[in-house]
């Protein structure tokens, strides 16, 4: 599936609006969501730094997955940078299918047999050897392990 975000800056209002489309068929896209965002709030969430504009940009409604969420963020900073409208809306159109491919091909590189996953979590080269006396601080402890033993 297809996901088109439209990202327009008012020029009247400075206010940023981004609008998420779903492609329902062959480039088709329907409107799924729209928010619009206060500029003041969004600059200053741009000078925090990219991580704090995704925080900014993302809501219950609007939640685009990383690597669409960065690439908005990018464009958002851009036109920030400007100061001015631009005439035209800023589209991204991202393609699932690819994302799926990419993630499909990296995970079938590192896919490693479970058997060989338990044994390096039961590794206990890592670890060193680790005996009872490492555990106790000081012979206090001993004394109230005995206790405990003892009841």
């Amino acid at each position: 599936m297809k996901q088109k975000y439209t990202i327009l800056k008012n020029k009247s209002t400075g206010n940023l609006m981004i609008q998420e489309y779903a492609e329902l068929d062959k480039d088709l896209f329907s409107l799924v969501c729209e928010e619009t965002y206060d500029s003041k709030e969004v600059e200053f969430a741009a000078a925090a730094g990219k991580i704090k504009l995704i925080a900014k940009l993302r809501t219950p409604n609007l939640y685009p997955i990383a690597e669409y969420a960065d690439k908005i963020a990018d464009a958002v900073m851009g036109m920030f940078e400007t100061k001015t409208a631009p005439d035209t809306p800023v589209e991204l159109v991202f393609d699932d299918i690819k994302i799926i491919r990419k993630i499909d091909s990296v995970s079938a590189e590192n896919d490693k047999p479970a058997k060989a996953v338990i044994d390096d979590l039961l590794d206990d080269e890592e670890f060193g050897d680790i005996t009872e006396s490492e555990d106790i601080e000081d012979e206090s402890d001993l004394d109230i392990m005995d206790e405990e033993k003892d009841d």
